[in-house]
């Protein structure tokens, strides 16, 4: 038997090794995969892991930051490759049309296809691609079923409320936020990047977009982010996960205004979808938060001024209330799991000699940097 926080632990259980009370069993994978040893009955977990178990918890970890980064390369690659090839085949239609092309014409094509669909169009399938696909090759890999991350339990009509309206008040302070940060900046002449995604243009550059911001961005998301990534993560903590993913999900947006807002989310549909044992509910939240920015912006855009301003502040005032209220709820009756001393020595001790991960971190920290020095 354990004695104590720090002492070996025997016999093992496969699904809840480490013995947290507080972790959720079911949503574990086995540990077999790292330790194949571990339903021995002389099994023994010592506070500090052996070297064949740290190997299988840095292959996992590697596994995990080489498909995000499979992502960010076949999204970007993709989409120069789209790009490339759209813009040339304007080009010849143009040359067939003028005979000559102006001195800035790239400049004019750039900003023609930008106003289009067709930007919007490339940059939906491009990242929809690097996701699915980085999701698709890492649950194979990883050997993780597709069914194992929909056994949806316990999730009540209140609850979804709760969470949504939890997401939308983070999303309106961290609006609030983003607006300090950058102004403090812009003062201080540090530039910052902010996207703006208007949806001023075509009607199908506005299709285009919210059906990316709106459906499949929040579902290819959910699946690589809280699927396969944080699945893999929990394999020795749920905490760990939990706040890793976020913190992954927070730096894969690349600028500080969103990191504000995705990186608290991140965590809150990390969080429910392990309680829940399901991405589920994460999708659902994911959708609506983002759907609700949208409608926003469309009612700024085209309802009357007035209205829109009366009908914000009816909005703000509500989010303020029942979001401050199902955060306190949440905070009364919810925790994250704890993360015991065992644990502590098998992730966060090996995540900091993980060379893919510092890898990750500094290529989306380096994009963030040149999309506001050059953008």
């Amino acid at each position: 038997m354990i004695q104590d926080n720090y002492s070996e632990i025997c016999p093992v259980d496969i699904r809840n090794p480490f013995r947290n009370p507080t972790e959720e069993p079911d949503y574990s994978p086995d540990y077999r995969e790292i330790l194949p040893t571990a339903d021995m009955p002389d099994c023994r977990l010592p506070l500090l892991p052996q070297q064949h178990e740290k190997s299988a918890i840095r292959r996992f970890l590697a596994i995990t930051f080489l498909m995000l980064l499979f992502a960010f390369l076949t999204a970007n690659t993709l989409y120069t490759l789209m790009d490339m090839i759209v813009k040339s085949v304007v080009q010849q239609i143009d040359l067939r049309t003028m005979n000559e092309l102006p001195d800035n014409y790239d400049l004019i094509v750039s900003q023609f296809l930008d106003e289009s669909a067709v930007n919007s169009a490339l940059t939906l399938i491009s990242y929809t691609v690097g996701n699915l696909l980085a999701f698709i090759l890492g649950i194979r890999i990883t050997k993780v079923k597709v069914g194992s991350l929909f056994r949806l339990r316990n999730l009540t009509a209140a609850c979804t409320l709760s969470y949504i309206l939890l997401g939308l008040w983070m999303q309106l302070l961290a609006g609030y936020a983003a607006d300090w940060v950058t102004t403090f900046f812009s003062t201080a002449g540090i530039p910052v990047y902010s996207p703006d995604i208007s949806l001023n243009g075509s009607a199908m550059r506005t299709l285009m977009i919210v059906l990316y911001v709106c459906v499949i961005g929040p579902i290819t998301e959910e699946l690589l982010l809280r699927g396969f990534v944080l699945k893999n993560l929990s394999r020795v903590s749920q905490r760990f996960g939990i706040l890793l993913s976020a913190l992954l999900f927070a730096l894969m947006h690349e600028n500080v205004s969103q990191f504000l807002f995705t990186f608290p989310f991140g965590i809150l549909l990390a969080y429910i979808t392990v309680k829940h044992n399901s991405l589920t509910p994460a999708i659902i939240t994911h959708i609506l938060v983002n759907s609700a920015a949208v409608l926003m912006e469309f009612g700024r855009l085209y309802l009357p001024h007035s209205t829109f301003r009366h009908a914000e502040m009816i909005y703000i005032l509500a989010i303020l209330l029942l979001g401050t209220v199902s955060l306190f709820y949440m905070l009364l009756t919810e925790r994250l799991p704890d993360l015991t001393p065992h644990q502590s020595t098998r992730s966060k001790r090996l995540l900091m000699t993980a060379p893919l991960f510092w890898v990750f971190v500094l290529v989306h920290i380096g994009m963030a940097w040149f999309a506001a020095a050059f953008l």
